[in-house]
């Protein structure tokens, strides 16, 4: 083993832990980097929880790790000797502190006091980032369950007014219904996107890749905006040609951003405009086409755009409502399908959006 640690070394150290969301992905990849570079026995990533320790994960047997002789014995930043062959490293000081422990390290491979500090670094920053996100995951897990119960039973009892189950309805009473359920939909779906944002950010996003009909997700998104489209006196037209190859995508997922996209083109186009949606196979790539005549997005705006939480500042766009989070979901969500999500437009001309979704392969 090297005496002292290669630069390499800590970049390939830095890229691997930049790709990684999870905390334990975080530890492992930490753990296993650790042990290549020491040639140790064994190792482990230790967690002080309530006065005790744990063994948060292990290269070796996990139960010699929380034994009292190879406790860490104080603050410290750099490797410190706790039995005859064991050894740790401190990475997070936050609280719950996390440690790094080997066991039997080569002779010298932690003599390079600064390649570790830049290690240990690399390492706390990652875990630090890792953990904080996973907390603010459970807050949004805690915050959409208590959020859905009440909408749930508001839509429930909406339908049900709307149905005349508890009498009969004035026009005026029926209009005020609609307007209710509406908004509870518009309510759903910011938390549906608080969700699923929360979920990339932490990488716990789970996908069902599957065997998916483009011209099926199609209809069933266009099912969900019709009455918008409708209302707005929008012409559309659809140009799907015959034997388009299914694609690899969550079925929810795909109708989802489908909705999400002809949405924003019904809602940011004038009346009487008109939405365009075309379909292309190229190679291994099936590409799905919304065009429309709105207002478009100035190319100051086009560079923002799939930052989350982020809304032009054109009045035009104000008046519409929304949280500036769905086309980034819609990115993040596409990217992890293996697809992409392309804008082209100009002001006063229209936009163009442009979807590619792996073409389905029983490979």
């Amino acid at each position: 083993m090297d005496r002292e640690i290669r630069t390499e070394r800590l970049v390939e150290l830095g890229q691997a832990l930049r790709r990684l969301r999870d905390p334990q992905a975080i530890r492992r990849t930490a753990l296993d980097w650790a042990l290549a570079q020491t040639g140790a026995r064994e190792g482990a990533i230790l967690i002080s929880e309530s006065g005790a320790w744990r063994c948060a994960i292990a290269h070796g047997d996990p139960s010699s790790w929380t034994q009292g002789g190879v406790l860490p014995p104080g603050q410290g930043s750099r490797w410190m000797r706790v039995a005859d062959s064991v050894w740790l490293l401190p990475l997070v000081e936050k609280e719950p502190p996390e440690w790094l422990g080997l066991r039997d390290p080569g002779p010298g491979t932690l003599q390079d006091a600064a390649g570790w500090e830049a290690a240990r670094l690399l390492i706390g920053i990652a875990l630090e980032a890792a953990r904080e996100r996973e907390a603010r995951d459970a807050f949004f897990s805690t915050a959409v369950h208590e959020l859905r119960l009440p909408m749930t039973s508001m839509k429930g009892y909406t339908d049900l007014l709307r149905k005349g189950l508890a009498g009969p309805l004035t026009e005026n009473q029926q209009r005020f219904l609609e307007t209710i359920r509406a908004n509870i939909d518009r309510m759903a779906t910011l938390v549906n996107d608080l969700l699923e944002h929360s979920r990339m950010e932490t990488g716990r996003l789970r996908l069902r890749v599957e065997r998916i009909s483009l011209e099926e997700a199609l209809e069933e998104a266009l099912r969900r905006v019709r009455k918008e489209i409708e209302g707005r006196s929008h012409r559309l037209s659809l140009d799907l040609p015959q034997g388009l190859p299914p694609v690899a995508a969550d079925r929810e997922r795909l109708e989802g951003i489908l909705s999400k996209v002809l949405d924003n083109a019904a809602k940011y186009t004038p009346p009487g405009g008109e939405i365009r949606v075309r379909a292309m196979h190229a190679g291994s790539v099936v590409i799905c086409e919304v065009e429309d005549t709105g207002i478009g997005i100035a190319p100051a705006d086009q560079a923002r755009l799939f930052t989350p939480f982020w809304r032009s500042e054109d009045p035009r766009v104000r008046e519409v409502s929304g949280f500036g989070l769905s086309l980034a979901v819609a990115r993040g969500l596409l990217e992890t399908m293996g697809g992409a999500i392309e804008v082209e437009s100009a002001p006063g001309q229209g936009t163009r959006v442009r979807i590619r979704l792996p073409a389905y392969s029983s490979e």
